[in-house]
């Protein structure tokens, strides 16, 4: 089940618990449906294939845990729209 939460300006989607390919269509569709938002995205391992697609669709993409993925078992990513691309 995916759970989403706004905490201010930022947009929370927690994936865990999704089998792949799940997480990255859900970021996809949230992007792809018009988000000019950050959004932080709680999975349980560091989406290597999602930074790619981020790139070709203008945001970016980083972990915010690195140091904690493995013991806590769950990856953060920030995503955001670059700088120079407008909606």
């Amino acid at each position: 089940m995916v759970k989403r939460w706004r905490d201010n300006d930022v947009v929370h989607l927690d994936l865990r618990g999704l089998a792949p390919p799940e997480p990255m269509i859900k970021v996809l569709s949230e992007i792809d449906g018009g988000a000019d938002y950050p959004i932080i995205v709680h999975l349980e391992r560091d989406p290597i294939f999602l930074y790619q697609e981020l790139e070709e669709r203008g945001w970016s993409g980083r972990l915010m845990n690195e140091e904690q993925n493995n013991a806590s078992g769950e990856a953060v990513v920030m995503i955001e729209l670059k700088p120079d691309v407008t909606r």
